[in-house]
């Protein structure tokens, strides 16, 4: 059984960074998140150094959507990245963990006036303003300020990419950025407040989990043309242009072992350091050195930084097909079920097992959509094949592909059982951010593996008075 790199075997178990996973879960039990910071580090110093290989004057912004655990941000900005956030409390973990205002890049659709007057008064590298409304509701705050606002310009650029439809951020039809139509009156409004304006750069974005490297080069030569015809237009050249994150992480090489093909959207065939290294070069010959060039990278940086063990808690049979009911679920890993995102699977404590079996595996909650197999698409794939039962085989495979995201099994050792633990990786990206108390479920703790082989608690398990922290009877003033 072959097992993602940088992991070992210790004896029977699974290990990481020179610890053992399985003593690991078994002294701070289970669901536990296990995080390498010797792994964060190599890929947020190798991102930024692939980046300033193709461009002297690039900048690393983590998106820190993706995890803004304190604990990693703070180690993210020691390797030199600089930070995008999305809201006001991002900005607020942004200062806790030590960045600067002027290492912040604001996005989002709908900045609330708060969040806006925080922004201006702070003074952030750039507001990337994503609607003319928005510029002029800026304009509007920082004139009561008495203030200069500096922000940068989101344009669609109309290249698609990400491996499923809800993170596909760079066409029309998304709820991200402005068209060429709103660039003009984002313009117009740009000329008429520079009082209260700084047009400082363009922003562009084009998806999620992006893995052709040709579709970031498309985005740069758009990126080119807006940003000349938008210098051209505010009279001065814009100091940087940022072109967005989206570098893809390899979910599914890991599993192409007892698999089937669907797990190829989530594939990367080439590093996001490597990709990265690309674009900044292509970005050099089409900017220039002098133009600030901007990178958001969020998944790249942290997804297979991290491991999730969890305990198979029962086991059943129907119609000979074994089930897994594990105690993490999609209150633990939301997209396992909200986006249908592939997590590889492996027993951690049953390394040495020769023989493996398919199981069908699931989580703890009340809920039949609580499956780490795509449940919908198998449901609507078998609606269709009924009212299309004249299809070829060859339909039948594509209408398949196309509706079923997940493999409908997992190959685990044989015996697994009740008291094993299952490892899931690369859940470092949108998972600490996303869980949730469904059914009471306590939210687990995150430990990190220090590069000194030490283990620290970077998130606390919660207790039962979590549970109900902001339900107390309080009299209404």
């Amino acid at each position: 059984m072959d097992l993602p790199a940088g992991f070992a075997r210790m004896g029977r178990h699974l290990g990481l960074d020179g610890r053992d996973l399985v003593a690991l879960a078994r002294e701070l039990g289970t669901p536990l998140f296990v995080f390498s910071e010797r792994r964060l580090r190599g890929n947020a110093g190798g991102f930024l150094r692939a980046a300033r290989a193709g461009h002297r004057r690039a900048t690393v912004c983590y998106a820190s959507k993706a995890c803004s655990n304190l604990h990693v941000l703070r180690i993210i900005r020691e390797e030199g990245l600089a930070i995008e956030v999305n809201s006001g409390g991002e900005i607020s973990k942004a200062l806790e963990g030590g960045f600067t205002p002027d290492q912040m890049v604001f996005n989002g659709v709908a900045k609330s006036v708060p969040e806006l007057e925080r922004a201006i008064i702070l003074g952030l590298k750039a507001i990337n303003v994503d609607s003319p409304f928005e510029l002029g509701r800026i304009a509007e705050i920082a004139a009561a300020l008495g203030r200069r606002a500096r922000v940068s310009l989101r344009a669609v650029p109309g290249v698609a990419g990400g491996a499923t439809p809800g993170i596909q951020t760079g066409g029309s039809n998304s709820k991200f950025g402005m068209t060429r139509d709103e660039i003009v009156a984002a313009v117009e409004i740009a000329r008429a407040e520079r009082a209260h304006l700084e047009t400082v750069g363009l922003h562009i974005h084009i998806g999620s989990q992006v893995v052709e490297t040709d579709a970031y080069l498309a985005g740069v030569a758009f990126a080119a043309e807006q940003a000349r015809t938008l210098g051209e237009q505010l009279g001065a050249p814009l100091r940087h242009v940022n072109l967005g994150g989206g570098y893809p992480t390899d979910y599914a090489h890991r599993g192409r072992q007892g698999v089937r093909n669907d797990v190829d959207q989530f594939a990367a065939a080439r590093s996001a350091a490597a990709m990265v290294g690309d674009v900044a070069a292509a970005a050099a010959k089409a900017f220039g050195e002098d133009t600030e060039i901007l990178f958001e990278p969020g998944r790249a940086i942290v997804a297979d930084t991290a491991i999730l063990l969890t305990q198979v808690e029962s086991l059943r049979r129907r119609n000979g097909q074994p089930w897994l009911y594990l105690d993490a679920g999609y209150n633990t890993l939301l997209d396992s079920t909200a986006v249908r995102w592939y997590f590889h699977m492996m027993t951690a404590n049953r390394l040495d097992d020769a023989a493996e079996d398919q199981f069908r595996v699931v989580g703890p909650l009340c809920d039949s959509a609580d499956c780490f197999f795509d449940v919908e698409g198998e449901y609507l794939l078998k609606s269709l094949l009924q009212r299309l039962p004249d299809l070829s085989a060859e339909q039948r495979d594509i209408l398949r592909t196309e509706v079923v995201r997940l493999p409908a099994t997992r190959r685990l050792a044989g015996g697994t059982a009740p008291g094993d633990l299952v490892a899931l990786f690369d859940v470092g990206a949108y998972s600490l951010e996303e869980m949730f108390q469904y059914c009471g479920r306590l939210r687990p703790a995150a430990v990190m593996i220090g590069s000194d082989g030490s283990v620290r608690t970077i998130r606390a398990r919660d207790t039962d008075q979590d549970l109900m922290a902001h339900e107390r009877t309080v009299e209404a003033s």
